[in-house]
């Protein structure tokens, strides 16, 4: 996809005549997701899923620690076979506990994976309506893209659509 953008851009700037440079459209991804309200709420709530997962491993990480430390002011008065049962004990939830927070943490992952699948979901019938009112062959990604005359660059009025659809009007008012 990437050479064929890259040639038809190449066709569309060194023989300008050419209708090619109307077969594609340019959109950056990233200014969708970060400008738009549904992206914003989007990135808001993983942001705040993630913080919350941020303080329970904190609090996991505080209260172990105060264990090792009880554990540590203990041995002194026990046997070693005691203690090393306590020792064993302990490591083995502190094993538990880290694979439980890595498990939450891959499930807030594939979360977002989800929810940013299903954004863009909901822009690919905005992306299809402003190719068959141009006229346009495709829509690529802005990172794809070396050099592009700005006007193909769609993002704008993706984000003022997208806006609208949510019921929230445009994002900001003077755009």
């Amino acid at each position: 996809m990437l050479l064929r953008a890259l040639v038809l851009v190449s066709l569309a700037w060194f023989w300008p005549g050419v209708a090619v440079a109307q077969a594609l459209l340019v959109l950056d991804q990233e200014q969708v997701l970060n400008d738009s309200v549904p992206g914003r709420a989007l990135l808001e709530e993983e942001a705040r899923e993630r913080s919350v997962l941020i303080a329970q491993a904190r609090q996991l990480d505080r209260e172990l620690e105060e264990e090792e430390r009880r554990l540590t002011d203990l041995r002194a008065g026990m046997e070693a076979a005691e203690f090393r049962a306590l020792a064993d004990a302990f490591d083995d939830r502190v094993v538990r506990t880290r694979r439980e927070q890595d498990a939450r943490a891959a499930s807030l992952t594939q979360r977002s994976e989800a929810a940013r699948r299903a954004f863009f979901n909901q822009v690919a019938p905005i992306l299809l309506e402003i190719l068959e009112e141009t006229g346009a062959s495709a829509v690529i990604d802005q990172r794809s893209v070396l050099i592009a005359n700005q006007s193909l660059n769609i993002t704008a009025e993706v984000i003022k659509r997208l806006d609208a659809r949510a019921g929230t009007g445009p994002a900001r008012p003077n755009e």
